[in-house]
């Protein structure tokens, strides 16, 4: 435990400093967590722009599950600390390896001894979200009083993370075998072969998204004749859309109310989920009880999906997809010079005869990148906050914010959305902006801006 010398070329300091990045990063998301965590038990009441879309009661229960949310994700950092030292200290990673080996002695082929630590490491990872889920049962529900409808029994959730481990290996057993084989065959530079291949897999799932949708996982209908229809006739020309290019999206997954504005080469359509049309645009008695009510009426909805048509206009998808490959390939630059770094593998536990390329992969990610994961996310969330207003600011300018205020505010009131949020966990913790600031935003463009 002590090392010889104070040098990352020393394996017993190289492991040290990995372990101290670790846990200063997740003691630094644990810091984030508490001020959240503080905020939620010091705030008394609604701001004065939301007290008429929610009640006492309902403002209760949003702070009920706001905090049981950040707790658990404070709780989360805190195990995944833990694990993450005693996989260092004690050895775990080759403690799997071995197993393997032991497994697959008569199969003297790295690529497939790789291909099953895969398999045994997706299950390790699931196994080490158990005591978190645990914790989270047995201390925080309780304390939390969690209703039991709002929570998954014990056993079902035991259950389906043997689902989980399935899935997991499903995915990503081929990507490593893709991996592994672009690293065998490309040479020195072979992340940038591995850059290229994520990029354009991306760039086609991309395409087939924006060209034939998402209908693998649900129905899509082209949007009836109606009142909503006759409202988006004089809001699709402005963004050069066609107006019958409107399509309802439903799937048996409970998606979040919200809509995509979608355009490619030739095609262009809007996308609206069922959960933010109102009543799901069904009759009432399909529905069950707290489904009545919920959505956007026309008007809310025209102004929601110009929003959505803003974001397309400013091209604010095409940019936050190049902005993350471009953070990508950096990661993967600076992952090709130090994956194969000896010393890495013997911080690890592993003799520095004979190491596996693949726990690299693991090594690199977990403890050498902490530093530039928390830069670059804070970077990407900040950018895709910033689109956020910008679009709110073209959605007040076509005349729509009063629209989207009521919009906000209904949302907010459907899914009982806690509205406070403390500025440094918004900075790596939220994609958007709370709607507390949206709305207050939007408030102050009203008076700035003449309707075009």
């Amino acid at each position: 435990m002590v090392p010889d010398a104070f040098s990352l070329a020393d394996p017993v300091f190289l492991r040290h400093i990995l372990v101290i990045m670790c846990v200063v990063r997740n003691l630094f998301h644990v810091y984030l967590c508490w001020r959240q965590l503080r905020l939620v038990q010091w705030v008394r009441e609604l701001p004065v722009e939301m007290q008429d879309a929610m009640t006492s009661e309902e403002f209760q229960v949003a702070k009920i599950d706001e905090g049981y949310a950040v707790e658990q994700k404070l709780i989360a950092y805190v195990f995944d600390a833990i694990f993450s030292c005693m996989e260092l200290y004690f050895g775990i990673l080759p403690a799997l390896w071995r197993v393997i080996i032991s497994a697959y002695s008569i199969v003297d082929d790295l690529i497939w001894q790789s291909i099953a630590f895969v398999g045994l490491f997706t299950c390790y990872m699931v196994f080490r979200k158990l005591p978190l889920v645990f914790y989270a049962k047995l201390v925080l529900e309780p304390f939390y009083e969690i209703s039991p409808d709002k929570s998954i029994p014990l056993v079902g959730l035991l259950c389906s993370f043997a689902l989980l481990i399935v899935l997991l290996q499903v995915g990503l057993i081929p990507l490593t075998t893709i991996f592994l084989f672009i690293e065998s065959h490309g040479g020195r530079y072979f992340v940038l072969w591995i850059w290229g291949f994520l990029f354009l897999t991306s760039l086609l799932l991309l395409l087939i998204v924006n060209l034939y949708g998402i209908g693998l996982i649900g129905k899509q209908t082209k949007l009836p004749a109606g009142s909503l229809n006759d409202a988006l006739q004089d809001l699709l020309p402005k963004f050069k859309f066609p107006t019958d290019c409107v399509y309802i999206f439903r799937t048996f997954y409970a998606y979040n109310a919200t809509a995509y504005a979608l355009g490619c080469l030739c095609k262009r359509q809007v996308v609206i989920l069922e959960h933010l049309l109102m009543n799901q645009g069904r009759p009432e008695s399909e529905l069950q009880e707290d489904e009545i009510g919920r959505g956007l009426n026309d008007d809310q909805l025209v102004a929601y999906i110009a929003h959505e048509l803003s974001h397309w206009y400013y091209q604010h998808h095409r940019i936050a997809f190049f902005m993350v490959h471009a953070t990508l390939l950096i990661y993967l630059l600076i992952f090709g010079l130090c994956y194969r770094q000896t010393v890495l593998f013997e911080a690890a536990g592993f003799p520095s005869t004979f190491y596996p390329p693949i726990v690299g992969y693991w090594l690199v990610y977990k403890y050498v990148m902490p530093l530039y994961l928390t830069i670059t996310n804070w970077i990407i969330f900040y950018f895709m906050r910033k689109f956020e207003f910008a679009a709110d600011k073209y959605t007040c300018q076509l005349g729509y914010s009063s629209g989207f205020i009521s919009a906000l505010l209904k949302l907010f009131s459907d899914y009982r959305i806690f509205p406070y949020v403390d500025p440094w966990f918004l900075m790596w913790h939220r994609v958007k902006p709370a709607s507390l600031q949206r709305i207050r935003n939007l408030m102050q463009l009203q008076t700035s801006f003449v309707p075009v």
